[in-house]
């Protein structure tokens, strides 16, 4: 099912990560990573060695038994000479983490996995609702245990255990956990990796004056006291954290809203004006988003996401036909259903 919305999110989460980049490029290294690669050593209370079979939903019509790989660049076809600088396709976990995590928890506030694959001009953004319940058993999600949960917990359960200090090492130890969860119950591989603490985005939305925005239909929230009525109107801070965050129905149509609010974002980036404000927007976003790539690689996906056609980006999610509910408020989902749609899609061997 295609929609062209998730192109918008999509977009202006590299441009934004463009801005912060160049604007501090003189403090790194072109060639260098800007965080640690998921494939260096994990910190010793999150090691595990021991594979073992997932049992997320005893009744799908398939068993999954992948292995725990981190990063396993899958080469796209080959093509004559490089698109943007880059001959191959990654797969690139995308995570935020929640606003606010205080009860109910809730971890990542969104999982996305994007195929953006050069030689072939193509990107694929796939949504995995946060509360899939998932197999964590052998990841170390140790004292107490934790051997399944919701997948959006498991980056908040990984950064709870992290022995690490900084608030972007400890991000980054939820960050190995979640693409060790998605390779296990999934078989996804993760090439490279972005994850955005969403709690300053009050600070980031007001730094840019705010979204304009056209709101289909009245949103509330079944845990909070929001409403947000239908039309077009211009969001501050507080707001657009607010109309991200609620909750009042599914996950699946709560994708759907946040899609909304990024591509309004996207539109306001892409704003002339704004770009006199890019000082304000490197000091809040520099310290806030959290990645492995380099900035030439940044700049080689800056460049992508502006000629890609519109007909080739592609976003999909489980579909909400594929899942019934689970323990503690969960979705179990068919593992055949989902598995074979990730493998036509590409996204997996």
């Amino acid at each position: 099912m295609k929609n062209n919305s998730g192109w918008g999110w999509l977009l202006a989460f590299f441009v934004v990560l463009l801005v912060c980049i160049l604007g501090g490029v003189g403090l790194y290294a072109y060639r260098q990573r800007l965080g640690l690669s998921l494939t260096e050593p994990m910190p010793a209370a999150l090691v595990t060695n021991t594979p073992v079979a997932s049992n997320v939903d005893l009744q799908a019509t398939s068993v999954l038994t992948p292995a725990v790989v981190l990063s396993a660049t899958q080469t796209a076809p080959a093509a004559a000479g490089a698109v943007c600088g880059e001959t191959s396709a990654w797969n690139i976990l995308v995570l935020g983490s929640d606003l606010n995590e205080t009860s109910p928890l809730r971890g990542s506030d969104l999982t996305r996995v994007m195929r953006v694959d050069f030689p072939n001009r193509k990107v694929i953004v796939y949504a995995f609702p946060r509360d899939l319940w998932v197999d964590t058993s052998g990841l170390g999600l140790t004292n107490p245990a934790i051997n399944a949960t919701q997948l959006g917990m498991v980056f908040y359960e990984g950064r709870m255990r992290s022995p690490q200090f900084g608030v972007r090492e400890v991000m980054v130890d939820g960050l190995r956990v979640s693409a060790a969860t998605l390779s296990r119950n999934f078989s996804v591989s993760t090439d490279h990796y972005l994850a955005l603490d969403l709690n300053q985005l009050p600070q980031i939305v007001d730094a840019i004056g705010g979204i304009p925005i056209n709101i289909p239909e009245r949103t509330t929230d079944l845990w909070r006291p929001i409403l947000f009525q239908a039309g077009q109107q211009t969001l501050n801070g507080a707001q657009a954290a607010d109309y991200a965050r609620a909750f009042m129905d599914t996950d699946f149509a709560r994708i759907r809203r946040n899609q909304l609010l990024l591509e309004a974002m996207r539109q306001k980036l892409l704003d002339p004006a704004v770009w006199t404000r890019i000082p304000a927007l490197y000091t809040q976003f520099s310290a806030v988003i959290v990645t492995d790539f380099t900035p030439e690689q940044i700049t080689h996906l800056a460049c992508l996401l502006k000629d890609v056609p519109v007909g080739s980006v592609l976003q999909e999610s489980v579909r909400p036909e594929w899942t019934r509910p689970g323990p503690r408020g969960s979705l179990l989902w068919d593992q055949y259903s989902v598995l074979t749609r990730l493998k036509e899609l590409g996204l997996t061997p």
